[in-house]
């Protein structure tokens, strides 16, 4: 192994280190309350090594949301795929995706602190992160077999994409976020055969 591929595992394992120290205690504690100097200290290493890696604050916590955000879109896209019938795909992936509002890290770093943390970078930055390619791949089969005729995959993905972190937002902020998940279940169940029942009759206001 040459000193330069060393260096550069090293400087990965630091890199690793400190976001697995972080994103603990941003798990623990919020955004908010959580020191650079606790981070540090907890990794035994040298503040000149955290910035190093890290401008700031919160590009340490932008780290920390994109590892909990890849982990989630793999489960929700894993739990798609899985299914062959495209509405228990869908069905599938949008309940992994409501699954992880339970886990803390999601409902913390994600849904909670990344509010006030990411939204101004995310709007100015002009990317779509993972989220829209993970609706992507679990509404494409309903797009290509074509049971929502005159639905197009992106404008689908952005929709899903507000109701998800919509109820994202209302299972984080609940006194019980179990109670809530299900309320949300129930609701995307009422959704999907809303769709499915307007597909099949061709009436796309099926209560009108």
């Amino acid at each position: 192994m040459t000193v330069k591929k060393l260096r550069e595992r090293q400087a990965e394992a630091t890199r690793e280190l400190l976001v697995g120290i972080a994103r603990e205690r941003f798990v623990e504690q919020g955004y908010a309350a959580t020191a650079m100097d606790d981070i540090v200290q907890r990794a035994g290493l040298a503040k000149g090594a955290l910035y190093h890696h890290f401008s700031g604050k919160d590009a340490l916590f932008k780290a920390v949301y994109d590892v909990v955000l890849e982990e989630t879109a793999g489960a929700v896209m894993a739990a798609a795929l899985a299914e062959e019938d495209p509405w228990a795909a869908v069905r599938a992936g949008l309940s992994a995706f409501l699954d992880a509002c339970l886990l803390p890290a999601f409902r913390r770093i994600v849904i909670i602190d990344s509010v006030t943390v990411l939204a101004a970078r995310a709007w100015d930055s002009g990317t779509e992160g993972v989220e829209l390619p993970m609706l992507r791949t679990v509404l494409t089969p309903l797009v290509d077999s074509d049971v929502l005729p005159g639905v197009g995959l992106d404008v689908l993905a952005h929709v899903a994409l507000g109701g998800l972190y919509g109820s994202a937002l209302y299972i984080a902020r609940a006194a019980d976020p179990e109670a809530a998940r299900a309320e949300a279940d129930v609701v995307l169940d009422v959704i999907l055969r809303g769709v499915r029942a307007a597909n099949t009759t061709g009436d796309p206001h099926p209560n009108s």
